[in-house]
């Protein structure tokens, strides 16, 4: 009796594996799963001989594991459910360990060797691919510090080289491995978000001079050295200056007594404020945004008032067109000089262009 028991688990157990191996899914080890999400957007190579656990985020915890990747395969991750601007879009570092290590260094995932750092883009219709390179996680390591504002991906050799690794803003003494001492040279490339625009950019190096070699060491040497980056070259300012916005921004003052104003292209297109409005009351000041090129464009400006009656046209002070640019930030002063009511020449629209916007502050890294 107790045999037949025995054999009628064994039956159930066996029943129950071979539901999973149907299904296509295996049970998960230490809460990692390690199977493709069909709807993944993010694909990651594991190209080295050990299974690796992957994280988000700058500093592993258990709390961040994405999923195992198995050696020597391929896996896509949907990270639909992992970030809460999903819709938006955004981007994301990725860090990845042996499963070795993991199981090691579990209560303290921080003191854990990262063989893989990356980014990677996010959001609908976004897909990103990446390599866990036995090439940049083996026993040889050099350590590399962004005293920048902005995050870095690192590049072998040229700004369009092999993906080395991932630093984040203010970075320090961040340890990168290799799979031989061989020496290597890195180049920045730097790494933002703009939040005016919704997109990644990115700046490459221009030349040998904006990169470091380093001269990687075996693990168990302490005296590693240690390099840092941005080396020369680009700077915040360089950054900041290739910064652009979608619009330009027209600060309108209505100056014309008891008399609502309208700004508008053509006199057809009523344009409307920052805050929704259609109008600008008399002794108003609202700002309009206007999505124009970086050349600057004539977009045939006009104020209307007295229900159109009135049309004047927007010029500077010498009485000439000003092409709009996009990101910067521009005046406009609606006045009537008091004579006849009904002759529109009797009524003024001066632009005066105050200059490019600063808009460091609409950039963010990781």
């Amino acid at each position: 009796m107790k045999a037949l028991k025995k054999t009628a688990l064994m039956v159930i157990a066996m029943t129950v594996l071979s539901l999973f191996i149907s299904c296509g899914e295996a049970p998960e080890e230490d809460g990692i799963s390690w199977d493709s999400e069909p709807s993944g957007l993010l694909k990651i190579a594991n190209n080295t001989t050990k299974d690796m656990v992957v994280f988000n985020g700058q500093t592993p915890s258990v709390n961040t594991i994405l999923g195992g990747i198995r050696a020597g395969q391929n896996r896509t991750f949907d990270l639909s459910d992992d970030v809460d601007d999903y819709d938006v879009g955004g981007y994301l570092i990725l860090r990845a360990m042996e499963y070795d290590e993991f199981i090691a260094k579990k209560d303290n995932l921080a003191a854990a060797k990262i063989d893989f750092s990356a980014m990677a883009t996010y959001g609908p219709g976004k897909k990103y691919s990446a390599e866990i390179s036995p090439n940049y996680s083996g026993d040889y390591y050099y350590k590399v510090t962004n005293s920048g504002k902005i995050g870095i991906e690192l590049r072998k050799d040229s700004p369009d080289g092999e993906k080395i690794g991932y630093l984040p803003a203010l970075a320090t003494n961040y340890t990168l491995y290799a799979g031989s001492s061989d020496a290597l040279s890195i180049f920045p490339v730097y790494v933002y978000f703009s939040r005016a625009t919704g997109t990644v950019t990115t700046i490459k190096a221009k030349d040998h001079f904006d990169s470091v070699t380093v001269a990687p060491r075996p693990v168990t040497d302490a005296s590693v050295a240690h390099y840092e980056l941005p080396a020369q070259g680009i700077n915040w300012d360089d950054i900041v200056g290739e910064l652009t916005s979608p619009v330009a921004y027209v600060t309108c003052t209505n100056n014309v007594a008891n008399q609502a104003a309208y700004f508008t292209k053509a006199s057809t297109t009523v344009l409307k404020a920052q805050n929704n409005y259609d109008a600008l009351n008399s002794g108003e000041t609202n700002t309009f945004e206007i999505a124009s090129t970086d050349a600057g464009t004539d977009h045939n400006l006009i104020v209307t008032l007295y229900n159109k009656a009135i049309k004047v046209p927007v010029k500077d002070a010498d009485g000439n067109a000003v092409p709009i640019k996009n990101g910067y930030d521009y005046t406009l002063s609606i006045t009537y000089n008091g004579a006849g009511v009904q002759d529109s020449s009797n009524y003024s629209a001066v632009i005066t262009e105050v200059g490019k916007r600063d808009i460091s502050n609409e950039i963010e890294s990781l």
